[in-house]
């Protein structure tokens, strides 16, 4: 009797698709391959960020609607295995831009008021993307 197998083919040679995190930069998030995948980021077109002045914490909500107030558009890359988003006014009206913030981020996956959000510890040190 044959077996049978639901085999996928590895297209990914040369990708980082085990690291899990979000980097900030004074121009704005960057999505790694891991969290990309993981989290079907390819799926989604929109960026809704929400900010915790107390805790220096941003919340990241991703959407397909093209009419969310306050939305930034999120921007695959070329081979749809990671992403980005430029938030300069974010940065600007929140005050940002400083090297302490900036750096790979660890994100939390919580349930705000109904709707998934990913939140990163802008204060956080640099984590161990691997060990997700």
């Amino acid at each position: 009797m044959e077996e049978k197998y639901n085999l996928k083919k590895f297209i990914g040679v040369g990708s980082r698709s085990g690291d899990y995190f979000i980097s900030f930069n004074k121009s704005g998030f960057l999505i790694s391959s891991g969290f990309y995948s993981r989290e079907k980021v390819m799926g989604f077109s929109k960026v809704v960020l929400y900010f915790d002045e107390e805790k220096i914490a941003v919340g990241l909500q991703f959407v397909n609607d093209s009419n969310a107030e306050g939305s930034f558009k999120l921007i695959h890359g070329n081979n749809k295995t990671t992403g980005s988003v430029s938030v300069r006014s974010f940065v600007k009206k929140y005050n940002l831009n400083n090297p302490k913030y900036f750096g790979r981020k660890l994100p939390k996956k919580i349930d705000y008021q109904g709707s998934e959000i990913f939140v990163i510890d802008l204060l956080q040190e640099k984590p161990d993307a691997t060990m997700v």
